[in-house]
């Protein structure tokens, strides 16, 4: 299995963008769980002033099913908003064997 953890940060924004923000990452959040090989994908956000911190932890079967589920989100419009809104990415990776 192979284990993600993903921080994203977007910063300067008022709070209509941070709400915005947030739902996007929950539809990319919804819309990963779906995805084949995925075992347990959460999302957890905490608001700041001007800023939001999201962090996904993601599970997935093996290296083939996140490289399918990589590719695929790229096709997604919520991973341009991501991307467009968000200053900072962390990925934290770790494989374990069963």
């Amino acid at each position: 299995m192979l284990y993600l953890k993903v921080k994203s940060i977007a910063l300067h924004l008022n709070k209509e963008r941070a709400k915005e923000f947030v739902e996007v990452c929950r539809a990319h959040a919804e819309a990963s769980k779906k995805d084949d090989g995925n075992i347990e994908f959460k999302m957890k956000y905490i608001l700041l002033p001007g800023a939001v911190k999201v962090t996904f932890i993601e599970l997935w079967k093996d290296r083939a099913a996140l490289e399918k589920h990589n590719k695929a989100a790229q096709g997604r419009d919520h991973i341009s908003k991501i991307n467009e809104m968000r200053v900072y990415r962390e990925v934290i990776e770790r494989e374990t064997e069963d």
